[in-house]
């Protein structure tokens, strides 16, 4: 008998795979990787990557994280290399760091991660409190450089902008940028 679980899980990869454009089936097909270019430098990346706030962060909890080093192995080996977490994901961030470094395939990964200290409802964030976020990040990663440093949900962007571009100036971070997950804030992004 099938599980609701297992049930919904595969509804939505069929849901996922129907909505892909035909460019993007046809480039599955043949083992390619859609990419895309980042204006400011000419980087070519993939266009999709794996994130880590629900399944994966569900599975980082857990003591055996056998198929995460499995979904790591497969994308670096495929030429996937975006990977998309943030210190607010319970405990993807942390795990997903040991991983990598474990397998030895940090370089070949475009890491991105999130700050976000700023209070509930836009309040402001505390500077020093961002600082130490991205450091932790830094301390999990155990990479000299972080690709990519997103003020998470539009949280105080001015505050934590700031933040993160001191972090690129002094050469840590290579590229700022700012997320949201609400529809409400894509106006103000």
């Amino acid at each position: 008998m099938v599980s609701r679980r297992d049930f919904l899980a595969t509804a939505a990869g069929i849901g996922a795979t129907l909505g892909l454009t035909p460019r993007l089936l046809d480039a599955l097909a043949q083992g390619q990787l859609i990419q895309r270019t980042i204006p400011s430098t000419g980087e070519k990346i993939p266009a999709i990557g794996l994130g880590s706030s629900a399944t994966f962060s569900s599975v980082a909890r857990s003591e055996d994280v056998t198929a995460l080093k499995a979904v790591f192995q497969a994308m670096v080996d495929r030429g996937a290399r975006v990977f998309d977490t943030a210190p607010s994901y319970g405990a993807s961030e942390e795990v997903a760091s040991r991983i990598v470094n474990d397998l030895g395939i940090a370089d070949r990964l475009f890491w991105a991660t999130k700050v976000n200290v700023a209070g509930r409802g836009g309040g402001k964030a505390d500077p020093a409190a961002a600082r130490a976020q991205i450091e932790q990040s830094f301390a999990r990663y155990r990479q000299p450089k972080i690709d990519l440093v997103q003020v998470h949900n539009m949280g105080d962007p001015p505050t934590q902008l700031a933040v993160a571009r001191e972090f690129k100036a002094a050469g840590r971070v290579r590229y700022v940028g700012i997320t949201t997950t609400s529809d409400s804030q894509y106006g103000l992004l």
